[in-house]
């Protein structure tokens, strides 16, 4: 598994990119904290979206970055393609914990350096663990979503680009969807619960334990059942 971890993080680093989406993210951090004074909540929430999105590209773009012929030489060698499949998508959710880091560390350091202006409220140790957790959800949704489009699974690569685009977006704003065409609620249900979970949050000052449980545990469920059936199709549809 090591020696996997390893293949895979030098396949990605080397590639440069994860430079891109690095800096989107660094960008928004900066935009975004550069009013004050910002609601704690709200303003996690609206990080937390935009880290989808980021992780989202992240999960595509690595997908892009395979070379058929070695992963098949490497999944020769393993002997094991769950073992192949689960350290490629450990890479992505480690590269989604570092990005959630930062989206917290970020607005953390800079309320200690505006003397504790940042924000409408005191920050509180609370905020930070509930907003890393929910940072940390919407990387794996996002990174789950992006990978999904793998070029074994979607194999036309410009429908698989406007495919996942209309997934991430729509995921974010199918409540707007919804209030205007109500029956669309049946199809929106089978899109990444990142609205359901954000609706949660909203008009809240604080972050708490009974309010986060049940959405942030749909988002976990949801992530695993497109982790499971990338796997599933990538080992169904052979090179």
């Amino acid at each position: 598994m090591k020696n996997l971890l390893r293949y895979h993080i030098k396949v990605y680093f080397k590639s440069n990119k994860l430079l891109l989406p690095f800096l989107i993210y660094l960008i928004y951090l900066c935009t975004a904290y550069s009013i004050m004074p910002y609601s704690i909540v709200s303003s996690f929430s609206e990080s937390a979206w935009v880290l989808f999105f980021v992780m989202t590209y992240v999960g595509f773009s690595y997908t892009e970055l395979e070379n058929p012929v070695t992963e098949q030489l490497v999944l020769l060698k393993v002997n094991n393609d769950n073992l192949y499949y689960f350290s490629r998508i450990t890479v992505l959710l480690i590269v989604g914990v570092i990005m959630s880091v930062m989206g917290i560390l970020y607005p953390v350091i800079f309320n200690v350096i505006n003397h504790s202006l940042l924000f409408t409220r005191s920050l509180m140790l609370s905020d930070i663990m509930f907003g890393f957790v929910l940072h940390c959800t919407m990387g794996f949704l996002g990174v789950m979503t992006g990978s999904l489009f793998h070029p074994r699974i979607i194999k036309n690569r410009k429908i698989a680009i406007l495919m996942v685009f209309f997934v991430a977006i729509l995921s974010v704003a199918k409540g707007s969807l919804i209030k205007e065409l109500p029956l669309i609620r049946l199809v929106t249900g089978i899109f990444p619960p990142v609205y359901d979970i954000l609706v949660t949050f909203t008009n809240r000052d604080f972050f708490s334990l009974q309010t986060m449980v049940i959405p942030i545990l749909g988002g976990i469920i949801y992530g695993t059942v497109l982790m499971l059936a990338q796997i599933y199709f990538l080992k169904k549809n052979k090179f």
